[in-house]
């Protein structure tokens, strides 16, 4: 499921260091467990591993800003259904 909240600036003008920065800031503040940057065009979360217990990190990427905040989006979802499965 698509969240309302994506960024969508695919296709837009190419945008400063700061407006990335800020723009990467607001997206880790919607996903505070995952340190967002960017390099070289393409952005990047590193965050938690979905398994219960795990303490190993994953790292996603997208050649976009939204594309990534749609990946975190999934992978929270997925994160959380699998705690509530074991409940």
């Amino acid at each position: 499921m698509e969240s309302p909240h994506a960024p969508d600036v695919q296709g837009s003008l190419p945008l400063t260091g700061d407006q990335a920065d800020a723009l990467a800031a607001g997206i880790a503040r919607a996903f505070p467990a995952w340190r967002i940057w960017q390099a070289g065009g393409i952005w990047y979360a590193a965050g938690p591993c979905p398994r219960p217990g795990c303490r190993c990190a994953r790292t996603l990427h997208a050649p976009g800003p939204g594309g990534l905040y749609r990946q975190l989006d999934d992978a929270e979802q997925r994160t959380h259904a699998r705690r509530e499965a074991l409940l």
